[in-house]
């Protein structure tokens, strides 16, 4: 996989309209019929500019999320900030800026890619809060993957549930400490 991480505005541009032909193409087709053709005139780049970023289209998606987790590491402010993580604010942070991007979340989702989503939850944990945080990595798979399906499963519901109340049950489940000392 060779995905540049350069985020100058033309490449960031470039990289999110393929990104987004990629979404489009998946509202219509499975991810196996999705040709480089149909996302390079749907995006209108070249070929090259495809290729310079992408030897394929997972590779695209991947980094499609990749962009989406960048953001979300500057806006968030948890990088800087380590005590955020877990914070009902942070949480309810999570679900909103992540609700931004429901369309990139759900049509993976919808497309059996699931597992773009949660490599990538759990490589986020594991490079950026792992070695911050007093945790033990299943605790950071546990949360990583309970947020993302949450998420997921607020979405599919129309987003019912506002997204601080989901936030609530979220921290809640999350922040039972004397539950998992006792056992």
């Amino acid at each position: 996989m060779k995905i540049k991480t350069e985020l100058n505005k033309r490449t960031l541009k470039t990289r999110m309209a393929i990104g987004e032909a990629i979404l489009d193409e998946l509202e219509n087709k499975d991810f196996d019929q999705i040709r480089v053709l149909d996302v390079i005139r749907r995006a209108e780049v070249s070929r090259m500019s495809y290729y310079r970023y992408y030897e394929n289209i997972y590779d695209a998606l991947c980094d499609y999320l990749d962009i989406i987790v960048t953001g979300y590491m500057i806006e968030g402010g948890e990088l800087k900030n380590p005590e955020l993580f877990m914070k009902l604010e942070h949480i309810e942070f999570s679900l909103n800026y992540f609700d931004c991007y429901a369309r990139y979340f759900m049509i993976l989702n919808r497309s059996g890619l699931y597992n773009i989503l949660i490599d990538a939850i759990n490589e986020y944990m594991l490079k950026n809060i792992l070695p911050q945080k007093k945790l033990h990595m299943f605790e950071l798979y546990a949360y990583a993957g309970g947020l993302l399906n949450s998420f997921i499963k607020w979405e599919e519901d129309g987003k019912r549930e506002s997204a601080a109340n989901v936030a609530l049950m979220i921290y809640r489940l999350f922040n039972h400490k004397e539950v998992a000392d006792s056992l």
